[in-house]
């Protein structure tokens, strides 16, 4: 793929940002209270994709300032929404939500190069797919084929995407089944125990072996009938 391709090519991605909380001064309750007295404010540090250049703001004006870009055109609404769950899930000291694939993981490379990239601030897969030149030289040697690496496993991912997504849902579909057997396998393992308990089991009778007689009733004389016998025949 050539630079002009994969800049044409190459997907828009939000800035990264992470929040600290600062202790500032607070010069008026200082000289009013006749000691020193500290307010914690929220920052938040902002680093824009394919960028090293990194800045800090207050977090409350810089969404404001977001808002005014989103309104504007020039920020999609999307990114202020999950820079808002970044900051949300910040606050309630949960760990922040990635937009990708993490590199922290990606068994496509080395753990030495996946914390290389963490430290570079190319956090997902997608970052490093879309690496500009100016990310390829702080990459240094091999930069070219990291990123190669990367767009190859994102176009296979979605070549393959519905198909693996396909067999997920059959292999849940026969975990459902394989649970399903195994409760109707263990009701009838419970009703043959409680069969048993109520009365001696009946025994099987091969077809073969039954005669009518086994079968009908015994005859029984009509009332008051007499049976009468012939006799003999004279010899």
């Amino acid at each position: 793929m050539s630079a002009a391709e994969l800049a044409s090519s190459r997907e828009e991605r939000p800035a990264h940002v992470f929040f600290e909380r600062i202790a500032v001064e607070d010069k008026a309750a200082s000289l009013r209270e006749g000691r020193y007295v500290a307010r914690d404010i929220d920052y938040v540090n902002v680093t824009p994709a394919y960028s090293k250049d990194c800045y800090r703001a207050k977090a409350e004006s810089w969404f404001t300032q977001v808002e005014s870009d989103v309104g504007a055109g020039r920020t999609p609404e999307r990114w202020l929404e999950q820079w808002r769950e970044a900051y949300r899930r910040w606050q309630n000291g949960q760990e922040m939500p990635l937009n990708g694939t993490p590199i922290k993981g990606w068994g496509v490379i080395s753990p030495a190069q996946q914390e290389m990239l963490i430290r570079m601030n190319c956090l997902t897969v997608e970052d490093l797919a879309g690496t500009n030149d100016e990310g390829l030289r702080r990459i240094g040697m091999g930069g070219i084929d990291l990123r190669s690496k990367a767009q190859a496993w994102l176009q296979s991912v979605k070549d393959h995407g519905p198909l693996t997504l396909e067999v997920t849902e059959l292999r849940k579909a026969n975990v459902n089944l394989e649970m399903q057997v195994a409760t109707l396998t263990d009701q009838v393992a419970k009703l043959g125990a409680q069969v048993g308990a109520q009365g001696p089991a009946l025994a099987l009778v091969e077809p073969d072996s039954l005669s009518a007689a086994d079968i009908l009733p015994d005859p029984e004389p009509a009332a008051g009938k007499r049976v009468r016998h012939r006799a003999a025949d004279p010899e």
